[in-house]
């Protein structure tokens, strides 16, 4: 069985300044082979991609919550940019960590 090079969770809505970037990391992604969800599952998410909302805090209670777990999972939450230019850069895989 193939195993994905990772999991990557997308928090939040894009507003129109963000959906293109959305786009293109969703569609990066998948042709690395990685998993794409908007599911948290503990143990089973390599990083994130949030909206700027969410990083700047301007979201529902459910957003918060998922953040606050994935950071407490040290695990980490990008912004769309930051994600094209760290997650498909560089060769180093992030690694995945489990809770």
């Amino acid at each position: 069985m193939h195993t994905p090079p990772g999991r990557l969770l997308f928090v939040g809505n894009p507003d129109a300044a963000e959906i293109s970037h959305w786009t293109a990391v969703r569609a990066m992604a998948v042709q690395r082979g990685w998993e794409t969800t908007r599911t948290y599952i503990p143990g089973r998410v390599t990083c994130a991609v949030a909206s700027e909302n969410v990083l700047d805090g301007i979201c529902s209670s459910t957003e918060a919550s998922v953040t606050s777990l994935l950071q407490a999972a040290d695990i980490r939450v990008f912004s769309a940019d930051d994600a094209m230019n760290s997650l498909f850069t560089t060769g180093e895989p992030i690694r995945q960590v489990s809770v």
